[in-house]
Formats: C-alpha cells, structure tokens, sequence
C-alpha cells in the first residue's frame, strides 16, 4: 500500500513512517524540513512541504492508497520543544488540506486525535475530560475541529484517541474502543500507538469510528 504520512518528524510520526516502513508499505514522509528525517529505506520517499499549504498537500497525496495524519502543534521530543505552534489551527487547517486534496474526498485516512475530543470526553472517568481540556483548551479546540471536518467527509476515516503519550518502549497490550473508559492516569506509548495506526490501515471495521486507546494496565475497566 501506498501511505503518505503528515507529521511525519514527530514523535509519534517518526515512529508511525518505521513501522509502515516494516509492514511492507511504500512510504511517503511528508515535513517541512527533510533533514529532520535521516531515515533511509527503499520504500521511503520524502516530499518537502507545509501543510497549512493546499498545493505541497495535494502534490504529497497525488496517487497515495492511504493517509496517516499525526499533525500536532506541541512536540514533545527534546529537540522538537522549540517547534511548538500554540494558538495555530495544524491540525484543522492541515486536515481539511488533506480532506479536499483526497480524491473526491474518498479514500482511507487515519488521523491521530486525542482523548476528551468528542465522545470520549465522556469515557474519562472521574472527570478526566474536563481535567484534559482545561490543561489543553486551545490544543482540543483545534482538534475538535479537525475530527468535525473528518466526519463530514466521505473517504473510510478512523479518528484514533490516544490516552496521554510517552515516549516508552512499545508494551503490545493496547486497549482499543469506541467507549473506552480512560482517567487522568491513562496513557499510551506512541509506539504502540503507531503500530495501532499502521495495523488497522485495511480493517474495515474500523471505519466511520473514533476508536479511544491506551495500554491496558493504566486504566481500571
């Protein structure tokens, strides 16, 4: 499969291009600086653009399978802390690029979102969604835009929820789920969560859904 990758310099993006890279698919790593990238494979190929920008979008999804979309605007690696874009609507804006650059607006895309977007405000228990967006207003704000704008589409979407991502080793026990109870506690290697989104790029059952993940021994339920 042909899988273009937006976000794909960070933390879980990188991760998101290895393990597409190691399931056998035809890589495109999308960024806005190619030397944020230094990883060679025969199936990687690296497009150079912006994602606030429709024209480096729609070149970069041109004849693509699949998309994975893993934009955010507050990096977490060390040396990516000096890129955050509070205030910025990427992954709205980066989305709705995608969306229009799709094929008639069809096709696969998998877009990675967070917990206390939409339904799964309500999934958090003890008031975990409230605790969220209030730490991360204008983050979800923006988020919540972005997943009106993949509903609103007409491509196979899966909207993925993670718990609060770390940057351990993969634990290979991932909970998955439309109504998927989730605390303050909850978390989710981005490892894990990459692998997640790679695994599920041709299971149909995971389209139209917003799917809440996080590993299994940080959640009660």
């Amino acid at each position: 499969m042909n899988v273009v990758v937006f976000g794909a310099t960070g933390s879980t993006g990188r991760l998101v291009v290895e393990s597409a890279l190691s399931a056998g698919h035809v890589v495109t790593a999308f960024v806005r600086d190619p030397r944020r990238i230094p990883l060679t494979h025969r199936n990687l190929g690296i497009v150079k653009g912006d994602a606030m920008d429709p024209a480096s979008v729609a070149s970069a999804v041109r004849g693509a399978d699949a998309v994975i979309c893993t934009l955010g605007v507050i990096p977490q690696a060390k040396e990516d802390l000096g890129r955050r874009q509070l205030g910025v609507p990427v992954c709205s804006v980066g989305t709705r690029n995608i969306l229009a650059a799709m094929p008639r607006g069809r096709g696969r895309l998998i877009v990675e979102s967070s917990v206390s977007v939409g339904e799964s405000y309500r999934t958090g228990s003890f008031g975990a969604g409230f605790l969220v967006k209030l730490a991360l207003k204008e983050v979800l704000a923006d988020k919540e835009k972005q997943e009106s704008a993949v509903r609103e589409s007409d491509c196979d979407w899966t909207i993925v929820r993670p718990a609060t991502l770390t940057n351990k080793p993969a634990r290979g026990n991932l909970k998955s789920g439309t109504d998927l109870r989730w605390n303050i506690t909850s978390t989710a290697t981005r490892a894990d969560v990459a692998g997640y989104m790679v695994t599920i790029l041709d299971d149909t059952t995971t389209y139209k859904k917003a799917i809440t993940v996080r590993n299994w021994l940080s959640c009660p339920g």
